[in-house]
């Protein structure tokens, strides 16, 4: 079986507005497992384990969004900076750092949020499942499954070649940056120059050039939903997120219309 892979491509609207690992909690949402990513892949994960679920497997979460402070906790927990013998090595503080044996690798944190983990920009999330109650490993039919089905929501592995010592079968990550999954395998998407508009699979924080209100659906409100911390950030703009908006409003000393014009959008997104 072939394993789906391609390389990961950083949504606009989180490069150009966040460093890795200090994601603002707005734009993180839950998913099914337990856990948080960001919010327009965290819908599609919450497809894709519906999907599973219907496959007969139960995904669990064994890890998901990670800020800096839980990279650095991780990667001191895993790598010393004395040769172990294993041959995975990173680079972190000026310094070569050698894997522990036994453990998994993880990527180096990085203080100036340029780079680190994928899990540091809501995209990543390690993933076993559920056998008779209890967590098991990422593999048997259930790792086919994912290989068959994960690209169809935009998640692939993050390498290709299982006898790399670097090889993770549980790690999964949304690799289309500002593009949405068109229900098949794709390539992996060039980095647009410019914030492109919004799309299904990614978010874009420029005003959409009309106001966002009650009736209004689409990427700008789901957006608006994760900074108001309305539930469900589903796009669809009813009542239960009009009385967010008007209460976001409140705290900012703005017009308590519930209505997102130039200057509720400016306040939420600069």
């Amino acid at each position: 079986m072939s394993l789906p892979f391609i390389k990961l491509v950083v949504p606009t609207a989180l490069k150009s507005r966040f460093k890795n690992g200090q994601l603002d909690p707005s734009v993180l949402a839950s998913v099914k497992t337990g856990g948080r990513m960001y919010a327009p892949v965290a819908e599609q994960f919450n497809k894709m384990y519906d999907a599973a679920m219907g496959a007969g497997f139960k995904l669990k979460n064994v890890g998901d969004y990670r800020g800096f402070d839980d990279q650095l906790k991780m990667f001191l927990d895993r790598y010393v900076t004395t040769d172990t013998g294993t041959g995975v090595t990173r680079q972190y503080d000026g310094k070569t750092w050698w894997l522990k044996k036994g453990k998994a690798p993880s990527a180096a944190p990085d203080p100036t949020g340029v780079k680190g983990s994928n899990h540091g920009w809501g995209l990543a999330i390690d993933l076993g499942y559920d056998v008779n109650g209890k967590l098991t490993s990422m593999g048997g039919a259930c790792f086919d499954w994912m290989c068959a089905n994960a690209p169809k929501y935009g998640f692939y592995l993050q390498g290709d070649n299982r006898a790399s010592k670097e090889f993770e079968a549980w790690h999964w990550q949304y690799c289309l940056g500002d593009n949405a999954p068109d229900g098949s395998a794709q390539s992996a998407p060039s980095a647009p120059a410019a914030a492109p508009a919004p799309a299904a699979g990614g978010l874009n924080f420029a005003y959409p050039g009309a106001p966002v209100q009650k009736g209004s659906k689409g990427d700008a409100v789901k957006l608006v939903q994760a900074m108001v911390k309305a539930n469900p950030v589903d796009g669809d703009f009813g009542p239960g997120t009009e009385a967010q908006v008007k209460a976001w409003q409140k705290g900012k000393g703005l017009t308590t219309d519930g209505v997102i014009g130039p200057v509720t959008w400016k306040a939420m997104f600069g």
